[in-house]
């Protein structure tokens, strides 16, 4: 452990927060953004962050997309929720009796929201931002439990008879 100040004020936390991971749909694309911080640095993944107090989920789904891609959509339904647990590597030789840091832990809420307006430009925690098509996620989401939202998402689409 180092003596420097953490990177994220989420960094070895005592309580999970609670986040808000976003699909963001125009017609048959999704609002991408590549991660600039940890935790997933460099991934491409959803946009979205940690509810503030005060805020209904919905609030922060339309907020975290606006800060982190100037993009304005319109949130309608809870998709599913994730654990997202990040935990530091056990440490070499330990036992099995030695549990490993948690590094990271959010609930995060995965919402289903509309285009509403804007060009995407990367803000915030975002390094990029972009609209892709399912090849194109399919190509660019590789985090495992991300891209099992994003799959979850398209199918949801398509039972609404939305997209392809």
């Amino acid at each position: 452990m180092s003596d420097q100040p953490s990177a994220s004020p989420h960094l070895y936390p005592d309580q999970p927060r609670v986040g808000v991971g976003v699909l963001v749909w125009k017609g048959d694309q999704l609002l991408l953004i590549r991660r600039a911080k940890a935790p997933l640095a460099g991934e491409w993944c959803l946009p979205g962050g940690s509810q503030e107090l005060g805020e209904t989920l919905f609030q922060t789904a339309a907020r975290e997309v606006r800060e982190e891609t100037a993009i304005a959509c319109r949130p309608y339904t809870v998709l599913t929720a994730v654990d997202g647990i990040t935990r530091d590597p056990r440490p070499q030789g330990a036992g099995p009796e030695v549990e490993p840091r948690v590094r990271f832990h959010f609930t995060i809420v995965e919402i289903m929201a509309e285009y509403a307006g804007g060009e995407p430009q990367a803000g915030d925690d975002a390094a990029a931002a972009l609209w892709a098509d399912r090849a194109a996620c399919e190509r660019l989401v590789t985090w495992p439990s991300i891209k099992a939202v994003v799959d979850l998402g398209w199918t949801a689409r398509a039972a609404a008879g939305q997209g392809k």
